[in-house]
């Protein structure tokens, strides 16, 4: 009976071993089906084993062999679980990295492909909006700090003659306002008006 149970021990060990080493990752459900087969099957056979067991003069060490031989392939089959197991966690972690390679490779292209158009836009010279009416240029431009300093230097007089050529600009500014926007309402569009520039302060 010893060699018979040792027999059965060895050959259950090879198969499920065999059944591990050829267990294909896209095959782990049917390996874990075979494992939970393997263990029913187990508990079949110690339940038989106990039986002939109990019939015996001996009964607590032939007991004592089958629980024996049952926790030895209990514990086979245990570790095919845990292999498939280890098998599925690897291949879960393999497609989540694979999945953010994915995500990283898709935001990496669409930044690129902002900064290759920011850089384009930059390449391209600045060309203004055409204007219908062209803005009147002061006869002398000057830029404010110049102005100040002029200013703080000129006489009174000359102080006297900016002002005045700087309330026409701005008067001929807003005549050119105006007509622009009555040329427009004459053609049915109708615009607002600009602000009007502020007033400089008498000298």
């Amino acid at each position: 009976m010893k060699v018979f149970t040792a027999a059965w021990v060895l050959v259950m060990g090879c198969l499920a071993a065999a059944y591990v080493a050829a267990a294909d990752v896209s095959n782990q459900q049917a390996e874990r089906d075979h494992i939970a087969a393997e263990r029913t099957r187990v508990d079949s056979a110690f339940a038989v084993r106990e039986r002939e067991c109990q019939a015996r003069f001996v009964v607590t060490s032939c007991l004592d062999a089958a629980r024996r031989d049952r926790r030895q392939t209990l514990e086979r089959l245990r570790q095919q679980q845990v292999v498939l197991d280890e098998a599925e966690r690897k291949q879960r972690a393999a497609k989540r990295m694979e999945t953010i390679r994915g995500a990283v490779s898709n935001e990496e292209s669409r930044r690129r492909a902002a900064d290759a158009r920011a850089r384009r836009k930059a390449e391209r010279p600045f060309q203004p909006a055409p204007s219908s009416v062209p803005t009147p240029m002061p006869a002398e431009p000057a830029s404010a700090p110049a102005a100040a300093s002029r200013g703080a230097s000129a006489a009174p007089s000359q102080r006297a003659a900016e002002y005045d050529r700087r309330q026409a600009a701005a008067k001929q500014h807003r005549e050119a306002v105006q007509r622009r926007n009555a040329e427009g309402a004459a053609r049915g569009k109708t615009a607002k008006p600009l602000p009007l520039p502020p007033a400089a302060s008498a000298p």
